[in-house]
């Protein structure tokens, strides 16, 4: 009897064990699947899994937790909550970035510099993407527009240019090989900062996303998006 319970005993802790591993796995898979419809805005896909969203009266808000939220090829961390729509040739997108606080200085985490930021994103894939953002930096205590073109990993372009510290909208345009990115406050004076040439492919992901590298959680909040695209080959014919 002593024999048959313990068997027992080991049965059970084994089928346990087996039962937790098994949440263990899943827990640890789950955020690398995580995608979600936004009505209005695309498919939320949060790598890490812990980007919620919720709509506000105006728009969308999305929660971007202190740690890596990163959006950078070079540094192979492109792992920032991005809400996306799939688009082919050409096409037109912007929305508004409301105003969040800058960073305190030296609360960048793992070596990062104090840096958060909201804007635009038109992706291919992890190595070769466009960021147009609305920039905030602790170290330089300034908020700013900032582009960033990446192709195969490397940066191959973009720039920076002064902001007041208020909404903006943002609009990325693409045209045959061409990609121009656009700035209003009050989405009547619209003004050409950067015309880039544009080799990724003809089927892209575009949409809005938010960066977070800081100690600090961050609240970021999307108004007024509009996509002016081109439709599917397969639905005009």
């Amino acid at each position: 009897m002593i024999l048959v319970s313990f068997r027992n005993q080991v049965r059970n802790g084994y089928m346990c064990f087996r039962f937790a591993l098994s949440l263990a796995i899943c827990s640890f898979l789950s955020p690398l699947s995580v995608a979600e419809e936004i009505p209005g805005w695309g498919v939320l896909v949060d790598p890490v899994g812990n980007c919620p969203v919720d709509f506000t009266k105006t728009g969308i808000s999305l929660e971007v937790p202190a740690g890596i939220h990163d959006m950078n090829p070079y540094l192979h961390q492109t792992n920032a909550p991005r809400i996306w729509q799939e688009v082919t040739g050409d096409f037109l997108f912007e929305a508004c970035m409301l105003d969040f606080p800058r960073p305190q200085s030296k609360t960048g985490v793992n070596g990062h510099q104090s840096y958060i930021a909201s804007g635009l994103l038109v992706w291919q894939d992890d190595g070769n993407l466009l960021r147009w953002t609305r920039s905030a930096s602790g170290e330089a205590k300034q908020i700013y527009l900032s582009c960033e073109q990446y192709e195969n990993n490397a940066i191959v372009g973009g720039g920076n240019f002064p902001l007041e510290d208020k909404p903006v909208s943002l609009r990325v345009e693409r045209r045959g090989d061409r990609i121009r990115m656009w700035a209003t406050y009050d989405t009547t004076g619209w003004k050409m900062l950067l015309d880039r040439r544009c080799d990724y492919q003809r089927t892209l992901k575009v949409g809005v996303f938010g960066l977070n590298v800081t100690e600090k959680d961050v609240e970021f909040r999307f108004e007024n998006a509009y996509l002016l695209a081109q439709k599917a080959k397969e639905e005009s014919n």
